[in-house]
């Protein structure tokens, strides 16, 4: 291949993208667009043409693969041209050039070169000795959270001196556990996983002429994913292209998911305003039918906040995107499966097909519903669901109910969530144990009459001794009221609560489903179900979940994680307000960004898909074991209705006031606007007490809630009851929540509180 050949198979705005003499280059490239390509061509044309050698360019990405992925065609590119491979590349991942530099210069910061790079685990341990030395109680305080502001402050570039910056100050004493946890790293002489990039950010500042060898060294800066670059990685290039100016970034806007993590997507227009960049647009789709690509045009350009571009293609037109109303996520989980199975049998390769969705918790139905069918599966980015951790917590707690001589169970929950039973003093319990040839729980029975061990520690496991004792004793009722029971009893879920991070969140997610699924098994299996079967139900899964590993297997994945993926046939599901997007109506009207990514995470879901595209969504989904009603998404609204077809469920078992008088019958919610979302009345609790609102029947006179009654609910916080149903210990309520959720309980048992 020669030069003139490197670029022939390239369309014009590829072209002018790989040979461009502007020094500063934006490339903003739409879904399918081919940057990856443009991005490798871009590099092998100057190194050919010996604009520059190996070892005087910087190409950076976001993961190891890719970076991988990236050299190995670079390559390939110059072999093909009769270039021996160049060696000494720099071709990485951020942290991994943060790395390098420092064990070349990370002396001038009195660090060792052998510095040790502390994992997440180790700055956990970290932070819990730092605040046990502040006074400060990990239980008032999460070291959890702690960890999350400190690396937060990091991406952003802000020192221990600057916390008044960082919307994490509101944490008692943030400075002095930021500067405290930076003093007994430093003692340690290790780096945490930020540090890679703060350090190098530092050093590079405290030393101009260690910046000035880079600066003459990278003579052309190359950028891929830029649309997830934070704060910090932005002043980093900044730095470092600051001689040359030859600085080539690839992005888009549109694909920008992850602010919670850091991601600016403003540094695309910063470096067009600081490096004076030409930009060029890459609008040619290689990957998706024509519907898939005007249909996803249609969603993201309901966004503000992004450089204008539409993307076309010359594939086929392909088929309408068929979009599915199911009655539950069980429905819809059955609907799935089912049109899996039928492509299957058409032969349709298992790893051409994923299911995509919003939360990791929505994942479970799903596995269970494909292994019923007998579709192997595999999820990507995330464990199985009943292999997830506050799951196997949970699950443990049910097996030492029902079983206290099972030491496994017994020794994962004995100080979970943590209650201060430490190592030393479990290795004492189960020495007695084995010495005296009993269980673990008959020595901690033992306890209540002999003292082995010292007044504190026995204090301790006497108090999960209580508690585990209560759980016995509840064993026996209704799988959902005994799973309610552990979460009271233990404190699980308001421990998670107190951590406030994202992946607590997570966690409180996949507890929610856990226990949609114990309802759910208890609705099909009947009143006499029992613990032992659930337990037993669930082992059977795993064991056939575990089978044929290596087989062709459907992909299940959140939307995140599907960023950079493609498959001939996508389903997503949980298309519906609150789930996708996952934001209420009071937040978005305060801070439309967060709409805003919110869509660009379903215009990345859409852009995945080659051939074909399935959308769902639910008239009715469990939370917590109740019944939720929420409206269809607005994107599915945002679709023109040229490039789908709707099915309706035959569902029936909604309520009337499912959606409101904004649904009527053949879908005339699809004629509802953007606009006409965003102007919807925000007010959560309207006048209920008016006379002209309801008529006297209203009225239960056994209930002591009313229509308009304002109640607390102790997870859900205050609502206003909206519909009643039944008298007596039948009574139902249904409760609209300050955040627009729907739900409905059994009145005895909700434990609601009438304000």
């Amino acid at each position: 291949m020669s030069i003139e050949l490197l670029t022939e198979e390239l369309n014009p705005e590829q072209k002018e993208a790989v040979l461009s003499e502007h020094p500063a280059l934006v490339v903003l490239a739409g879904a399918g667009s081919g940057k990856t390509r443009v991005l490798t061509r871009r590099i092998a044309h100057l190194l050919a043409t010996g604009e520059i050698s190996p070892h005087e360019f910087l190409a950076v990405t976001f993961t190891n693969k890719a970076a991988s992925e990236m050299k190995e065609r670079v390559y390939q590119l110059l072999d093909s041209m009769g270039f021996p491979p160049p060696p000494d590349m720099w071709v990485s991942t951020f942290h991994s050039m943060g790395a390098k530099i420092l064990r070349e210069y990370i002396h001038l910061l009195d660090y060792p070169t052998s510095f040790t790079i502390y994992d997440g685990d180790d700055q956990l341990k970290v932070i819990k000795g730092v605040l046990k030395d502040l006074n400060i109680n990990d239980k008032a305080l999460s070291p959890k959270s702690v960890r999350e502001a400190i690396s937060k402050a990091k991406g952003e570039a802000i020192y221990p001196h600057q916390t008044e910056k960082l919307e994490a100050f509101w944490i008692l004493k943030f400075q002095e556990i930021y500067t405290l946890y930076e003093k007994r790293l430093f003692e340690s002489k290790a780096l945490d996983f930020s540090d890679l990039l703060f350090k190098t950010y530092d050093l590079l500042l405290s030393y101009p002429e260690v910046l000035k060898n880079y600066k003459d060294q990278f003579k052309h800066i190359l950028i891929d994913e830029y649309q997830d670059t934070n704060e910090l990685q932005y002043n980093l290039v900044k730095l470092l292209a600051e001689k040359s100016a030859n600085i080539f970034v690839v992005g888009d806007e549109d694909q920008s998911i992850y602010s919670w993590r850091g991601a600016n997507i403003a540094n695309i227009t910063k470096t067009e305003n600081d490096f004076l960049a030409y930009k060029i647009k890459l609008e040619q789709n290689y990957r998706s039918t024509k519907t898939i690509v005007e249909a996803s045009n249609a969603v993201i350009s309901n966004n503000s906040i992004r450089n204008v571009k539409i993307l076309r293609t010359d594939n086929e037109q392909g088929s309408k995107i068929q979009t599915y109303e199911a009655g539950t996520e069980y429905d819809e989980a059955k609907s799935v499966a089912s049109r899996i199975s039928e492509l299957i049998s058409q032969g349709v390769d298992p790893s051409e097909v994923s299911i995509f969705y919003r939360l990791n918790s929505q994942s479970r139905v799903l596995e269970e519903q494909l292994r019923m069918k007998g579709i192997p599966h595999k999820i990507l980015g995330g464990l199985r669901f009943y292999e997830r951790k506050e799951i196997k917590d949970i699950l443990a707690f049910m097996k030492v109910s029902l079983n206290p001589d099972d030491e496994i169970s017994m020794l994962r929950i004995i100080n979970v969530p943590a209650r201060g039973i430490g190592k030393k003093t479990i290795e004492t319990l189960l020495d007695f144990s084995r010495r005296q040839g009993v269980s673990l729980y008959k020595t901690l029975v033992e306890l209540k009459t002999k003292p082995l061990l010292k007044p504190g520690p026995r204090k301790k496991v006497l108090s999960f001794l209580e508690v585990l004792e209560k759980l016995m004793e509840q064993s026996s009722q209704p799988l959902t009221n005994f799973y309610h029971e552990i979460l009271d009893l233990t404190g699980y879920v308001i421990k998670l609560k107190t951590e406030n991070t994202s992946e607590a969140d997570a966690r409180i997610d996949n507890l929610e489903e856990l226990d949609n699924a114990l309802s759910y098994f208890q609705q099909e299996r009947g009143s006499e179900v029992d613990i032992n079967q659930f337990l037993e139900e669930t082992a059977l899964i795993s064991d056939i979940d575990s089978a044929d590993f290596d087989a062709a297997q459907v992909n299940l994945m959140t939307l995140h994680v599907s960023k950079g993926l493609e498959f001939d046939q996508v389903f997503i599901v949980g298309l519906e307000e609150g789930l996708l997007p996952s934001i209420r109506q009071d937040q978005y009207e305060e801070d439309i960004s967060e709409l805003e990514e919110e869509r660009r995470l379903m215009y990345v879901g859409m852009t995945r898909a080659r051939k074909n595209l399935s959308l769902s969504y639910c008239q009715s989904r469990k939370v917590w074991g109740q019944d939720q009603s929420n409206s269809p998404s607005r994107f599915v609204n945002e679709i023109p209705e040229e490039f789908i077809t709707i099915h309706k469920s035959s569902f029936n078992r909604r309520s009337k006031s499912f959606g409101s008088s904004d649904y009527g019958d053949s879908h005339s919610w699809r004629t509802k606007s953007t606009e006409s979302f965003k102007k919807a009345n925000t007010d959560p609790f309207p006048d209920y007490d008016s006379d002209s609102f309801f008529d006297d029947d209203d009225i239960i006179e056994d209930s002591p809630f009313k229509k308009g009654t304002r109640v607390r609910h102790p997870v859900f916080g205050v609502g206003s009851v909206t519909e009643i149903e039944g008298e007596g210990e039948l009574t139902k309520v249904k409760i609209l929540f300050q955040n627009q959720h729907i739900k409905k309980f059994v009145a005895k048992y909700a434990r609601l509180e009438i304000l």
